[in-house]
């Protein structure tokens, strides 16, 4: 990545951006997003899914995706172009729907709603020609935080069965505040656009109730029965503030026996997928989610 990038994000990093108060305004920005991809509309159980298929290729294999945004911004409209070539890349389906975000829907009806909508894909999958078998979830961010949350839920519950999650740069934890066991926090806190502060916001629209921040389902790191999860595919960032929760994470599901690929991608900042500026890396992170998925790499 150019130097010249990560100063212009050295120099916005000083502003003090309150979240809290702002965060309508990052989402009208994200809204005006150029770059857009049209996606065909499923209308199932009053929820909107937006189905991105690969060109010119026909397939019954499922990506469900979940996007990031601190649970408070993010919108499929913003994730378009991403997702479109997603699609294209792994030639897989990617489903995805926009969720109730905070502080409007506070904990947990984000998750509930997710949930909900999963659950109503596994119910319609054969009419949508959708193999249940071969469904996987992806998510980044506070998007990787519902994917993962889910399959500890589903788990749980048995309503349906993810064969394999794939998170990028995932939250798993809650203690932003006194935390010293994880270095990037400090690390990386303070000179990359995500905060220490910006992500104390974003947990404080999101988790509005104190007894959240401990919720499993807020803080899957939290588990301390994590058997039999999905096989899973965890990819941090090195300038992030979240990296090392991300691996801390990656090596608490492998004691429970579970199958975990982990990767940390070097002089790269937080959400760095969806961003443009970091085609190669980008490029990079598609062809190990291949190989993942266990798709041919081209």
């Amino acid at each position: 990545m150019n130097s010249k990038f990560l100063k212009l994000i050295n120099y916005l990093s000083e502003y003090d951006f309150n979240m809290k108060d702002n965060y309508e305004i990052y989402r009208a920005l994200q809204e005006k997003k150029p770059l857009s991809k049209k996606s065909q509309k499923i209308i199932e159980d009053n929820i909107t899914f937006y189905l991105f298929s690969p060109k010119k290729y026909k397939t019954n294999k499922t990506i469900i995706y979940l996007h990031g945004g601190g649970w408070t911004i993010g919108s499929v409209k913003y994730y378009s172009f991403t997702l479109d070539t997603l699609a294209n890349e792994l030639k897989r389906n990617i489903i995805t729907f926009d969720y109730p975000l905070a502080p409007e829907h506070p904990y947990p009806e984000g998750i509930k709603y997710c949930y909900k909508a999963i659950k109503a894909i596994f119910k319609k999958a054969k009419e949508y020609q959708i193999d249940t078998k071969d469904i996987m979830i992806m998510g980044d961010s506070a998007g990787a935080n519902l994917a993962t949350s889910i399959c500890i839920k589903a788990k749980e519950t048995k309503d349906f069965k993810i064969k394999k999650e794939i998170l990028l740069y995932p939250i798993v934890q809650t203690n932003f505040k006194n935390n010293k066991k994880f270095k990037s926090i400090e690390e990386n806190g303070y000179n990359y656009f995500l905060t220490k502060k910006m992500i104390k916001d974003y947990l404080e629209l999101y988790l509005v109730k104190k007894e959240n921040y401990k919720s499993i389902y807020a803080s899957p790191l939290n588990a301390k029965w994590l058997f039999n999860m999905p096989e899973t595919l965890i990819i941090t960032a090195d300038l992030d503030p979240l990296r090392d929760e991300g691996y801390a994470y990656a090596k608490k599901l492998r004691r429970y026996f579970n199958q975990v690929t982990y990767y940390n991608m070097k002089n790269v900042i937080h959400g760095f997928f969806n961003n443009p500026f970091y085609f190669k890396e980008n490029h990079h992170v598609i062809k190990i989610i291949k190989k993942f998925v266990g798709d041919k790499i081209e």
